[in-house]
């Protein structure tokens, strides 16, 4: 099956602090180790060391830019002047959106954000949404009330059909829009997506499950977690590092379980090594 990340080389080039290089990293090295799943990153960007990088790693590097920017800019300086910096997140949060126009072979894709763990392979081939499937946000359970987009698998046919008549909501309504693509295909949607179980996204401060196949670092990123792991004492100014310190404090024992095996994937990752996509290919038939 085709996996889909997105990420856009300002996010890349202004937010180190949080880590998303090694945060790919990981997720596709612990997919190409641990899953068959075909590795494909949507880049708003230009070609640079990352994407060959990446390209290196057997992904499939795609460089686009939401069809749709242009306008949502315009929305944004109309309906919400207060979030000056809202296209810096929106040009990435987005760009799931666009996958129905970029990928026009398979029907349904996973996507995920870029700061997952693979721990098994997730085989959703079984899983045949009607628009997508998605996993709760905060709670395991709130499949509908509080769904979270970090993890979907989707059904581009349906998605390709509904993109104009969506994008024309978002641009006439943003100003009702909490937040980015996840409050809109809330909205939009009504509830009207299909559920899928917390195991496909599973978050470290629910605790440890051995069936966990996708570990979503959503709230707190592997190396914030590891200063408060090392400090329980450790502090940021940073209002976003007070959110992630109060999820970290829900369950300190899922991060301790978790974060040390995402490291293992990054130490993995950037080491001198047999790199290449087909030496990956070569080793997983090896261990098969």
């Amino acid at each position: 099956m085709k996996w889909f990340f997105a990420i856009t080389e300002q996010t890349l080039s202004n937010d180190p602090d949080h880590g998303f290089i090694d945060c790919i990293r990981v997720a596709v090295r612990s997919a190409r180790e641990n899953t068959t799943l075909k590795p494909h990153m949507v880049f708003d960007g230009q070609e640079c060391d990352f994407t060959r990088e990446m390209r290196e790693l057997g992904v499939t590097v795609i460089f686009h830019r939401i069809h749709f920017y242009d306008r949502l800019h315009e929305a944004q300086r109309r309906q919400k002047p207060e979030w000056p910096n809202y296209m810096q997140t929106a040009a990435g949060a987005f760009m799931r959106l666009d996958l129905p126009l970029l990928e026009k072979e398979d029907q349904y894709v996973l996507y995920t954000d870029c700061d997952v763990l693979f721990m098994r392979d997730p085989q959703v081939e079984f899983c045949r949404p009607a628009i997508f499937a998605a996993c709760g946000q905060f709670g395991m359970q709130d499949y509908y009330t509080d769904m979270n987009s970090g993890v979907m698998v989707m059904n581009l046919e349906r998605l390709r059909n509904d993109l104009p008549a969506m994008i024309d909501f978002l641009c006439d309504n943003l100003y009702y829009i909490s937040g980015y693509d996840q409050e809109l295909l809330r909205v939009f949607y009504n509830a009207q997506w299909s559920p899928l179980s917390a195991r496909f996204n599973w978050k470290p401060y629910w605790g440890v499950n051995d069936d966990a196949v996708i570990v979503h670092f959503h709230a707190g990123k592997p190396p914030a977690a590891r200063h408060l792991l090392d400090d329980p004492a450790y502090r940021e100014h940073d209002p976003v590092f007070h959110t992630w310190r109060h999820w970290f404090f829900q369950n300190p024992a899922g991060y301790a379980h978790y974060v040390p095996r995402w490291e293992e994937f990054l130490r993995m990752s950037t080491s001198p090594p047999a790199d290449t996509a087909d030496e990956f290919d070569a080793m997983r038939e090896g261990n098969a």
